[in-house]
């Protein structure tokens, strides 16, 4: 997989591994896709951790009683890498908000296999991975719903997974909404976000 510019500063140039993961300092804060490190520093801003925060009530009070549970960042959720046999576990992110309806993949130290819904609230330092590292990483790992949300402008670009059922193969093409637009969730039908008002 080529590097992305203006993604995060990478360890030295190999590629690691889950092992080599769980070996770093508690301190550091990275996610590993096909075995290339990406730093999670430096720790979000404030309007960051409002938009997550914010998503992550709204959720948590709509799914109340239902059998999808939301959860926040950081719990590692360990996906399949592109071209990996078995022996082969490379990849390990840290997704803002995520929805699992599935409980069975929900272990003690994360999530093993793809969440339904995955938020990501964008910041300077991760935008251009999110757009695309993560969301072909999503898309292949067979992600519902996937939101990027623009903290300053309250920008919310939605991909929904195409087919009847959110079971096709691929992302249908984005969907923006602007501040003031309220964002309705594909997979929740119901639940309506509006970035501006919270």
């Amino acid at each position: 997989m080529p590097e992305v510019p203006g993604t995060g500063a990478l360890k030295e140039k190999r590629r690691y591994t889950i092992e080599d993961y769980k070996s770093w300092p508690d301190d550091e804060r990275w996610e590993l896709i096909d075995g290339v490190p990406y730093d999670m520093s430096p720790a979000p801003r404030v309007p960051h951790q409002d938009k997550t925060g914010n998503l992550f009530n709204k959720l948590y009070n709509f799914l109340e009683g239902k059998p999808c549970k939301v959860y926040i960042a950081p719990l590692d959720v360990y996906l399949k890498s592109e071209n990996q046999g078995d022996d082969e576990k490379n990849t390990v992110v840290q997704p803002d908000v995520l929805v699992v309806c599935n409980p069975s993949i929900v272990e003690e130290d994360g999530a093993h296999g793809a969440p339904d819904f995955v938020a990501e609230v964008l910041s300077d330092s991760t935008a251009n991975k999110d757009f695309s590292v993560k969301r072909d990483l999503y898309e292949r790992n067979g992600v519902k719903e996937y939101w990027l949300i623009q903290p300053d402008t309250c920008t919310v670009f939605q991909y929904i997974r195409d087919g009847e059922k959110l079971d096709g193969d691929r992302f249908a093409p984005i969907r923006e909404f602007r501040r003031g637009e309220a964002v309705e969730s594909a997979l929740f039908p119901g639940f309506i976000w509006d970035c501006s008002k919270d």
